[in-house]
């Protein structure tokens, strides 16, 4: 019994902990920028929530080649893949998600160069699966942290005001490129819907399923997860995109102020586009974020692991409380870049 208080403590501590850090990151988006009209500084919300996700992709790729093992990926692969982990970040801030993109095939390029001297060509489908997942998957965070716009008729002098001057608006002088992409408002609200909505699909998938949960969902994979568990899920992650749009976009109440949310009039979004976007999110988010957790019970169960670590105790490692909050990430990004 005491072992079991003391597993309870952990799993809420720890979960209290991640909490805290995801509200942060988006409050540090609200709270912390760097405007355009204000001193020269490196710093700014964005910029900091950069280096924590930056953390998070490099934890992830080191758990997923743990759980796949030397014997799949032998170790003559293994600076390749530090490389990896170590340089999305770098990629990313230098030349964006085309950066990541290109980092990624160069990386697997050396991989094949590697597998013709070891003779061990089973090892690129590996090599490849992981610079996907969780690589690609998790730098969709960044592009939502910072935000870049895919069409120019967001700018303009309303929203000039926005655009922030930190060490990203300094590398896209130093490159040339178009800094005036770089929109606040966006960032704060697309990590608010992929942290709200992978939340509360995780929370109501599970107690639903827990009293409610008869039939199977994929039993194969994951024994515990049911059908009625799913549909709770899609109604939590539902909850999850109103509560997301009773802060930034609901007319009587917005505590972080309408210039964050998607009705804020210089993104020139008309009202269907808006409410579309929101029930988008909420129902194919969810449903995004309970694959994402099928996706890591499957590889967990082919790799013969229970967790991917030990790093956050009883809920295991980066890669098994962002599962699905990864893929979610995608199809937010996927939204965004479509409508934005």
């Amino acid at each position: 019994m005491a072992l079991n208080k003391k597993k309870l403590l952990n799993r809420v501590g720890v979960g209290f902990a991640i909490f805290v850090v995801i509200i942060g990151m988006i409050m540090l988006n609200v709270y912390f920028p760097n405007y355009i009209s204000e001193p020269d500084t490196f710093i700014s919300g964005r910029a900091i929530n950069s280096v924590i996700i930056f953390a998070l992709i490099l934890l992830s790729v080191i758990e997923m080649r743990r759980a796949l093992g030397v014997e799949r990926i032998p170790d003559q692969f293994s600076w390749l893949l530090w490389l990896y982990g170590f340089g999305l970040g770098p990629a990313y801030s230098l030349f964006g998600y085309t950066g990541i993109i290109f980092f990624s095939l160069i990386v697997f390029i050396c991989s094949v160069v590697t597998a013709l001297f070891i003779n061990r060509v089973d090892s690129l489908m590996y090599v490849g699966f992981m610079l996907i997942y969780p690589g690609l998957f998790m730098a969709s965070l960044l592009y939502l942290n910072r935000s870049a716009s895919t069409h120019t008729y967001v700018v303009g002098e309303e929203m000039y005001r926005f655009m922030e001057n930190d060490i990203w608006a300094y590398l896209d002088k130093w490159l040339g490129t178009n800094g005036e992409t770089q929109l606040l408002p966006l960032n704060a609200i697309g990590l608010a819907f992929v942290f709200a909505v992978s939340s509360f699909t995780d929370m109501f998938a599970y107690f639903v399923g827990s009293w409610l949960g008869k039939r199977k969902l994929c039993p194969d994979i994951s024994p515990n997860k049911t059908v009625e568990g799913a549909i709770g899920g899609i109604a939590g992650g539902i909850l999850g995109s109103t509560i997301v749009y009773f802060f930034f976009d609901f007319p009587y109440f917005v505590p972080f102020g309408k210039e964050f949310g998607l009705t804020f009039s210089g993104l020139g979004l008309p009202t269907f586009q808006v409410v579309i976007t929101y029930v988008l999110i909420g129902i194919f988010g969810s449903v995004a974020t309970q694959i994402g957790d099928l996706l890591a019970s499957l590889v967990k169960r082919y790799c013969g692991v229970k967790d991917y670590s030990r790093i956050l105790g009883e809920h295991g490692g980066i890669m098994d409380r962002f599962d699905g909050i990864m893929l979610n990430a995608v199809l937010v990004s996927f939204v965004f870049m479509f409508i934005l």
